[in-house]
């Protein structure tokens, strides 16, 4: 993935000033070729808001739920392993 793609400040305004009256963000977003989200970025630093920091809790129990699910993920590919072994050494002894 790139990085994102810069818009100038006419692009911005125009698609500002759209939104104000539309009914349909997504239609909108669509319609100028960007994403819904971006549209909103735009409105938040036409506003000149931040985006909120994400807390140090919320980062850690995201890192742990990513270990957790790559863990589960390697114990299921280490269990079908071992049954493909297993199964191989059953056709071994039966010839």
């Amino acid at each position: 993935m790139g990085r994102p793609r810069k818009y100038d400040e006419e692009f911005r305004q125009t698609a500002l000033e759209r939104m104000k009256g539309c009914q349909d963000v997504t239609g909108l977003a669509l319609e100028l070729g960007i994403s819904r989200c971006q549209l909103y970025r735009f409105q938040r630093e036409a506003l000149g808001l931040k985006p909120k920091p994400k807390p140090e809790a919320w980062l850690k129990e995201k890192t742990d739920e990513r270990q957790r699910r790559r863990i589960a993920e390697l114990e299921r590919l280490m269990a079908r392993q071992a049954l493909e072994l297993d199964f191989q050494d059953t056709r071994l002894y039966r010839v």
